[in-house]
């Protein structure tokens, strides 16, 4: 893991956190065991209750409203009331670790809870069964119930998790840093697709009790031995003012009061809406003719290319900056997405195969396999490892460092705002359109949308890649900031377009 760093002997510095080499990798392999308990923690979960809502008969939208929406509106308000926090607090423990700390008895036992949800709504509904309601509408309920309260949870750990990699790793390594850490999370996605995924729908006691476990001691064991360093005093607030209602104006301000950030709010609102369509992909893959075996072992395989692009991705990152590494995403990603479009026009039976004779001996394969095997793999996986340098490295380098939480927690609420917008609208629209073409065909028209959010997404893009040339580019870059800091800044601010 070490070879693609720095080996010169050097100390190398994060804040007051000094390195040696050998610091360095026990850094960074805590980071990634940790990276390696979350993924697989957080992978069963979405797939798992997509199939137990289908199961319900649960309609698109309230699909969507379930595992979209709510935990959206959750994350919309709770997201940003911890990152200012945290940017702000200081303890012995840094400012990450004791947020961390804080959630991890109680995530651990909302996925106990979910483990044992439909065994919850059966003891419920004994109770409940003299109302009239039915055994379905109680473990919907209770299910749903379930999940927020492990979204809930689960809001006040991701975000901290994020930013503590701004916090301890030295900047020159980040961008390469970060590339291990998408390869590490694609290779658990891999291995939850490989060997856990085909029994979602059976085994789903067991899977998240398993993931309970690995989450509450791996990831226990990485905050014992990661440390922050320390932190100059906390930023005031704008005017000088306390309390909630001077908080709200900061965060409001400080990431609002120039356009430069704009770029940034409004490709990310355009790209989730677009994205939002997503939960319901594996229905669209499921309506191809793909069974969930199959939908395993392409995504597997897939997320395994995409983590072992992504160390390339990660080196572009260093030499020519995340922005335009970016940049190239979205163009390859245009040219890339149409291909889903041909399940408009060609869908064979999902047993039909292609049949190669070579010398005596003859090949065959599944044709809806192969075809969705070559998207997956080779059309999108490096459109994929392309684009993960956008969050967090990008956002890691565009936005001030000593308010990132700040600023990524507002990114965040402009990404679940629409991805809120976009499932929930993706849903009413399946449904109307499922009542023309049909219900399942309705799918196939899933990569329809997901292009025409693409195209103003990109547009954006470019608008935040001239914004940035005009704040200093590679040389010069200096991330605006409210005058209300310094003088110095006050005129760089002044004199820059845009601001």
């Amino acid at each position: 893991m070490t070879k693609d760093f720095p080996t010169d002997g050097k100390l190398y510095h994060c804040g007051t956190l000094v390195y040696t080499k050998s610091m360095l990798a026990a850094l960074f392999a805590w980071l990634l065991w940790g990276d390696f308990c979350y993924t697989l923690m957080e992978s069963v979960t979405q797939p798992i209750m997509q199939l137990k809502f289908k199961g319900l008969g649960a309609s698109n939208t309230e699909i969507g409203l379930v595992l979209i929406t709510i935990p959206g509106i959750i994350f919309s308000v709770m997201n940003p009331i911890i990152s200012f926090k945290s940017d702000r607090f200081r303890s012995r423990l840094g400012r990450r670790i004791p947020f961390i700390m804080a959630t991890l008895p109680f995530l651990t036992l909302a996925l106990v809870a979910l483990a044992f949800g439909d065994q919850i709504s059966r003891w419920l509904y004994e109770y409940l069964k003299s109302t009239g309601v039915s055994l379905v509408a109680v473990t919907t309920g209770t299910l749903a119930v379930l999940l927020v309260a492990f979204t809930f949870f689960n809001t006040c750990f991701t975000s901290m998790f994020w930013y503590l990699f701004r916090d301890v790793v030295p900047e020159k390594l980040l961008a390469r840093f970060m590339s291990w850490f998408r390869m590490f999370a694609m290779g658990s996605t891999a291995l939850y697709q490989y060997v856990i995924f085909p029994y979602s729908g059976t085994r789903a006691t067991q899977i998240f009790l398993g993931a309970a476990v690995l989450y509450l001691i791996g990831f226990g064991l990485m905050c014992l031995n990661v440390r922050e360093g320390q932190y100059p005093p906390a930023p005031p607030y704008v005017g000088g003012g306390t309390g909630p209602i001077a908080a709200v104006k900061t965060y409001g301000r400080e990431c609002h009061s120039h356009a430069h950030y704009w770029y940034v709010w409004a490709g990310t609102f355009i790209g989730s809406v677009g994205a939002g369509v997503g939960v319901f992909n594996l229905f669209f893959l499921q309506r191809t003719g793909l069974n969930l075996a199959q939908i395993g072992r392409i995504n597997g395989t897939a997320s395994i290319v995409t983590g072992i692009l992504v160390l390339g991705t990660g080196w572009l990152a260093d030499k020519f900056h995340p922005i335009r590494v970016v940049v190239a995403a979205g163009i390859l990603g245009l040219v890339v997405a149409p291909a889903n479009l041909i399940w408009l026009y060609w869908c064979p039976p999902a047993d039909a195969v292609w049949r190669w004779h070579f010398w005596r001996t003859v090949f065959e394969v599944r044709q809806v396999y192969f075809v969705q095997f070559c998207i997956a793999v080779g059309l999108r996986s490096p459109v994929l490892a392309l684009g993960a340098v956008w969050d967090p490295v990008l956002l890691m380098r565009i936005f001030p460092g000593e308010r990132l939480g700040q600023f990524c927690s507002n990114n965040a609420i402009w990404r679940v705002g629409g991805a809120i917008f976009g499932a929930s609208l993706a849903g009413v629209a399946l449904d109307f359109m499922g009542r023309w073409v049909g219900k399942d065909r309705a799918y196939l028209y899933i990569p329809v949308w997901q292009l025409l959010f693409a195209i103003p997404c990109f547009i954006f893009l470019l608008g935040l890649y001239k914004s940035w040339k005009r704040y200093g580019g590679d040389e010069a870059y200096v991330a605006p900031i409210p005058d209300v800091l310094c003088s110095e800044q006050t005129a760089v601010v002044a004199v820059t377009p845009g601001a």
